[in-house]
């Protein structure tokens, strides 16, 4: 883990410079408080919350370079998320809550590595012994440990905030394919009778060719986004 804590180090100083920070060493100390307040609250060795700091800096140096070029902010999907085989769970909430995430069920760790390094996604991960991969160690590969000792719902909350995520438009929940709309008239010999009745408004996923509607299922999923107070829920 001493190898973690140096590269963080590391990160911290070179993202000091990166913001243009007038005293970059005041700003490495801060977010190494800040790193260590958090480890104290939340009972986590200090090498994880300093991961969860260098995830956290890397989302915010993102949307500084995105705005300094006058580009708008992706709407919804400022990620590309690589949920690791544990994560599937969390994979889906991801979709239901808009975000771009493939769930690599793969048990090779080397192999959703360069998954991801290709990808050029962050990689999620609830094991903290891939934190010593050098190509995470360096930040080559953007990386957030997710604890496993949280349950979905609190690691949903985890991600949002570290990488300060906004809920978008829910994603396929069997495979995190995009959903368009189509005419009712189209799906109509896929549609329960009962759902038919009453709801005029269908969807196709552009992966899997799922079928899905705005049901009380969806409701629900709506209410719990909205109960974690994840940023955009409320709008939903």
């Amino acid at each position: 883990m001493q190898r973690i804590v140096k590269a963080c180090r590391q990160r911290f100083e070179q993202l000091a410079r990166q913001f243009g920070a007038r005293k970059p060493e005041r700003a490495v100390r801060f977010w190494w408080e800040s790193a260590r307040k958090d480890s104290e609250r939340l009972g986590i060795p200090m090498a994880e919350a300093l991961v969860w700091w260098d995830a956290r800096l890397q989302a915010r140096w993102r949307r500084y370079q995105w705005r300094r070029h006058g580009r708008p902010l992706p709407p919804g999907e400022p990620w590309l998320l690589y949920c690791d085989a544990g994560l599937g769970g969390l994979a889906r909430w991801l979709w239901a809550a808009g975000q771009q995430a493939v769930w690599c069920q793969e048990r090779d760790d080397t192999d959703l590595i360069q998954k991801a390094l290709r990808a050029g996604a962050v990689l999620l991960t609830p094991d903290s012994l891939l934190l010593e991969r050098r190509v995470i160690r360096t930040g080559r590969l953007p990386t957030l440990w997710v604890p496993p000792t949280l349950r979905v719902p609190e690691q949903l909350a985890l991600v949002f905030e570290q990488l300060d995520l906004r809920v978008g438009p829910p994603r396929c929940m069997r495979c995190g394919g995009a959903l368009v709309p189509v005419p009712k008239r189209a799906v109509a010999d896929r549609i329960p009778p009962r759902t038919a009745l009453w709801l005029d408004e269908y969807f196709l996923c552009e992966s899997c060719n799922g079928l899905f509607w705005r049901g009380t299922h969806w409701q629900r999923i709506q209410s719990q986004l909205r109960a974690l107070g994840l940023p955009g829920a409320e709008a939903r």
